[in-house]
């Protein structure tokens, strides 16, 4: 510029040149629609290292990060967007799944809540096809005199450290007389940080500042290249031999049976029973994450931590059952039996020759495809074997005559 143009004019020009090129950049980002919505930390996923590389989804605008909780969904809201949910999803007043409700327990109403992750959620099905808002229907037939309420606190991608914490929160308040505990899944997953690591550093107490500019795609880019870096300085890169060692679960068993053993002692303080899920399928290996882990570890010579073990959910969960005498009810087994059943003639025929007639070998090669969306969440069929189950094991267990108002 010339020299005899103001310093305040060559400072407005600058600073307009900056605007100008940032702003073009951060219009060609959303108008090429990257996929990546950059999740503030980059070690909070999973498997955090796929964040050196790649960026998840995160529909952040859905959600307040909590500091205890981590996340949860704001309140009053319709979740429908594409590619992320097949069908639209419905958020009450207290920012979960299902119909509005208040957290004074009317006079002489049974109150069920069920504690979970996705599955209990309802992953991929319509807010009537969930098992709690199945259960409850079923329940309300069966006792058509008693007044039956089961709220669905099952939030996506949380483990039995956040459905702890999210129970002592709400639980003297909202006074249930049986809880329905179903976590495993998100738990065993790996992660450089465990839950608990993450809740001691206050990794998702986020500021207004940085909340604001994450709205920004030019932002996302910009921390996630100075968290790539912090990561190949912390000597991790996408090379196993970097990150296997350093691997936990998200849960470890024993923080695990801690978190439901914290729960069961408020359960037991309120009055009310407990009955645990080992929320589990046929779909699934024994251990996923151990058997992806350990070819990783023979392909690149690599070595998991020495106190690293496999996670057989059936076997953990049934010691938990018999030390806590709380019910079990395992859904691997369950949707096994049903699954024999249909083979045999037995079950819902109509429905498995609807399925048949759509999806024709997959089916038949792959029989867990009638009841689930994928490997690891039921569709409406499954959700509905999981809500007759419990509400069989809730007859059986005689839990309605035991009730006492509270």
């Amino acid at each position: 510029m010339p020299d005899n143009i103001p310093a305040s004019r060559k400072f407005i020009y600058s600073f307009l040149i900056v605007a100008i090129f940032f702003g073009g950049l951060e219009l060609a980002l959303r108008a090429y629609d990257f996929q990546f919505y950059f999740n503030f930390s980059a070690d909070l996923l999973g498997m955090p290292l796929l964040d050196l590389c790649k960026f998840r989804r995160v529909a952040n605008q859905t959600v307040n990060f909590d500091p205890q909780v981590f996340w949860k969904f704001k309140p009053n809201q319709i979740l429908d967007a594409k590619g992320i949910y097949k069908k639209p999803v419905r958020i009450n007043n207290f920012g979960f799944r299902g119909k509005d409700f208040q957290l004074e327990k009317k006079p002489g109403t049974y109150r069920i809540i069920c504690l979970g992750d996705s599955v209990t959620f309802g992953w991929s099905v319509a807010d009537e096809e969930t098992y709690p808002a199945q259960l409850e229907k079923i329940l309300q037939e069966k006792y058509p005199d008693r007044d039956i309420e089961v709220l669905n606190l099952g939030v996506t991608g949380y483990t039995s450290f956040q459905g702890k914490k999210l129970f002592l929160t709400f639980a003297e308040k909202l006074k249930p007389d049986l809880v329905i505990f179903g976590f495993g899944q998100n738990d065993r997953l790996p992660a450089l940080k465990s839950d608990q690591e993450l809740f001691e550093t206050k990794a998702w107490r986020k500021n207004k500042l940085d909340l604001f500019l994450s709205h920004s795609q030019v932002y996302k880019i910009l921390k996630a290249g100075v968290i790539y870096l912090q990561r190949r300085q912390e000597g991790l890169s996408l090379d196993p031999t970097t990150y296997l060692p350093r691997l936990k679960r998200k849960v470890s068993q024993e923080e695990y049976q801690d978190n439901f053993k914290r729960i069961k002692e408020e359960c037991d303080q309120l009055g009310c029973k407990l009955i645990l899920l080992n929320v589990d399928f046929p779909s699934l290996a024994i251990d996923p994450a151990n058997s992806a882990l350990k070819s990783l570890e023979q392909k690149h010579n690599a070595h998991l931590l020495k106190n690293w073990q496999e996670w057989d959910s059936l076997k953990l969960i049934q010691k938990i059952s018999t030390e806590s005498g709380a019910k079990l009810l395992d859904l691997r087994s369950v949707f096994a039996s049903y699954l024999v059943e249909l083979e045999e003639g037995k079950g819902d025929q109509k429905r498995k020759s609807e399925f048949d007639q759509a999806l024709g070998e997959d089916v038949k090669n792959e029989p867990w495809k009638y009841l689930m969306i994928d490997n690891g969440h039921p569709n409406e069929w499954g959700h509905q074997i999981i809500a007759e189950s419990l509400a069989n094991l809730i007859e059986a267990e005689a839990f309605f005559n035991q009730h006492k108002e509270k």
